[in-house]
């Protein structure tokens, strides 16, 4: 778009500078025609008294008439003079505005002043938010944001960085703009465990069952590297309440309360929340399973052969054994991480509401570590599968190692 104003402009210019001086041009000919002929007449007038066809009153009175045409064309000529200059100068100043209009729209000069002003102030901004300042605004956080991304383009694997954006678009409610900051932060540090709480937080916010189920994954693999991490605990509390998985939630709740001070206000919250959860679960005392649907809790292992690829994706699904139908009634995706990995597949994670982990028998599941994230097989894939019997009464847990290249 810049450039085809420029050209416009250029034309613009063009035809006014060319307009006045062809005008001038053309006035200049008639002028210096008419010159002529009027000394022409005058030379005529002189043969024509010699010859007695005039007297020289009469000669005398043309020549002035002559005389006077010529000086109205010389005035004439004068003022369109004139005038191409007005034209001239008024066409220089239009064209300097159209330039200096299309210049400023162009590079967006009062953008680029701020950019540089945020630039400056950028550290100042982390540290105000990472002292938690509550005189924070919206604006703050946006100029904080743009910094951030302008350093992530000099330091584009920077995964603190990265990190920190996506706290920023979590604190300005971006979520889907937070969820991919962290993701690429996780791809270029995947042990930090304080990513993967605030990227389980971003999950868990959007109310969306697949990311809520999503988040599961992301924090039971945190506490599976610091068992004792009572951020993760509590926010998966909250998740496993969400999906209505009492259980879990009992369990975490409790895991909490270990850490807390019985002094604590929240102890006592907390306290009431595990008889809740105990009480709603003593109703299955009779022998029923708590787990209304079939489930499977996969931990993923790596061979010690096997080298992982720079980025990826792991896919665990189910399917049936022994059919001709393939489709995998169950799937989860996410970004290559630690492993050990748990993953846990349910009826949540069916592709299809009508074909989910209660329709199969003889279960496959598949762990497979894919560059495209696809769940159809590829050459190069990293591979590892097991053949299992799926309870309908309780979850299952399996283990599986990824051995194979395909």
């Amino acid at each position: 778009m810049f450039y085809l104003w420029v050209v416009g402009f250029v034309l613009v210019a063009l035809l006014l500078c060319c307009l006045p001086w062809i005008r001038k041009q053309k006035l200049t000919e008639n002028v210096i025609n008419n010159k002529v002929l009027i000394k022409q007449r005058l030379n005529e007038l002189d043969t024509e008294q010699e010859q007695g066809l005039l007297d020289s009153e009469d000669t005398e009175q043309s020549k002035e008439e002559l005389t006077l045409a010529m000086l109205d064309e010389v005035g004439q000529q004068s003022k369109g003079s004139s005038n191409v200059t007005l034209i001239i100068l008024f066409g220089a100043l239009l064209s300097g505005a159209i330039g200096l209009a299309v210049y400023w729209q162009a590079n967006q000069i009062s953008q680029i002043e701020h950019w540089q002003e945020v630039r400056q102030k950028t550290s100042e901004l982390g540290q105000r938010m990472i002292q938690g300042d509550a005189s924070l605004q919206l604006e703050d956080l946006q100029d904080f944001s743009l910094g951030l991304r302008t350093k992530l383009i000099d330091n584009p694997d920077d995964p603190v960085g990265w990190m920190l954006l996506g706290r920023v678009y979590g604190a300005m409610n971006s979520l889907n703009n937070a969820i991919q900051a962290f993701e690429k932060s996780l791809q270029l540090d995947s042990t930090n465990t304080n990513t993967m709480a605030s990227y389980a937080q971003a999950l868990l916010m959007t109310g969306q069952e697949n990311q809520v189920l999503r988040s599961k994954q992301v924090l039971l693999h945190l506490l599976t590297i610091e068992p004792d991490n009572t951020n993760a605990m509590g926010v998966l509390a909250v998740v496993a309440t969400q999906l209505n998985d009492k259980q879990l939630a009992l369990d975490n709740w409790q895991g909490l309360l270990a850490y807390i001070p019985n002094t604590e206000p929240n102890y006592q919250l907390i306290e009431q929340r595990i008889e809740e959860l105990k009480r709603e679960l003593s109703v299955q005392s009779d022998g029923e399973s708590k787990f209304l649907i079939p489930s499977v809790s996969v931990t993923v292992e790596l061979a010690s052969d096997i080298t992982l690829p720079k980025e990826g994706f792991l896919v665990v699904f189910a399917q049936e054994n022994n059919s001709a139908m393939k489709m995998p009634a169950a799937v989860v995706k996410m970004p290559l991480g630690e492993f050990p990995v748990v993953v846990e597949l349910s009826n949540e994670n069916a592709m299809l509401p009508t074909y989910t982990l209660s329709d199969l028998k003889d279960v496959k599941i598949v762990a497979r570590i894919s560059t495209n994230g696809d769940v159809t097989q590829t050459s190069g894939d990293l591979q590892g599968e097991r053949i299992i019997a799926l309870s309908k009464e309780q979850q299952t847990n399996e283990t599986i190692t990824i051995d194979r290249t395909l």
